[in-house]
């Protein structure tokens, strides 16, 4: 018997305890607090992808989006599904919404001492813009990156026709 292939979705508040659970697999040390990711799940401006496996969630991804620019809260794969190249699907698809919604650039902060990350961003196109010192609650920096994004082409291709039916936090 086939396994079904991973679904990303948009989030739900029914998906609070999961999502926090998913947060301490992927960030042991420093995850988002339950209340944290509560607000997100039910802040207007932000929007979480999901991506469900045949073991739970293979996948989390927090956007905000602020003025003119997204800003990638976290990114998140599980420990068994990691160096598959998920984490670059989760980017490319929080990219094609933003074109898809108009927001010209993208941001994220990360810490300084996550070099596998850093090297994803860098080799998807963010560009560091500064050091933010002592950026975390605990005191670690971190750099801050960001991308302008290429206007929309659509075509029948077009990842961006894979999210026009989400219709979730409209602005």
């Amino acid at each position: 018997m086939r396994s079904q292939p991973p679904v990303l979705r948009v989030a739900r508040p029914a998906d609070l305890e999961k999502l926090h659970r998913f947060e301490i697999l992927c960030f042991r040390e420093h995850p988002f607090r339950r209340d944290h990711i509560a607000w997100i799940l039910d802040n207007e401006h932000a929007l979480t992808l999901v991506q469900d496996g045949p073991d739970g969630l293979t996948a989390a991804m927090m956007l905000l989006f602020e003025g003119r620019a997204c800003r990638i809260l976290s990114v998140g794969v599980a420990p068994r599904a990691r160096r598959r190249g998920i984490a670059t699907q989760m980017m490319q698809a929080a990219e094609a919404i933003c074109r898809e919604r108009g927001f010209p650039s993208i941001r994220l902060e990360v810490s300084t001492r996550n070099l596998p990350a850093i090297e994803l961003y860098r080799r998807l196109g963010y560009r560091t813009d500064g050091v933010l010192y002592g950026y975390y609650s605990w005191g670690e920096d971190a750099y801050g990156m960001g991308k302008t994004l290429s206007p929309p082409v659509v075509t029948t291709a077009s990842p961006l026709r894979t999210w026009s039916h989400i219709q979730v936090n409209k602005y």
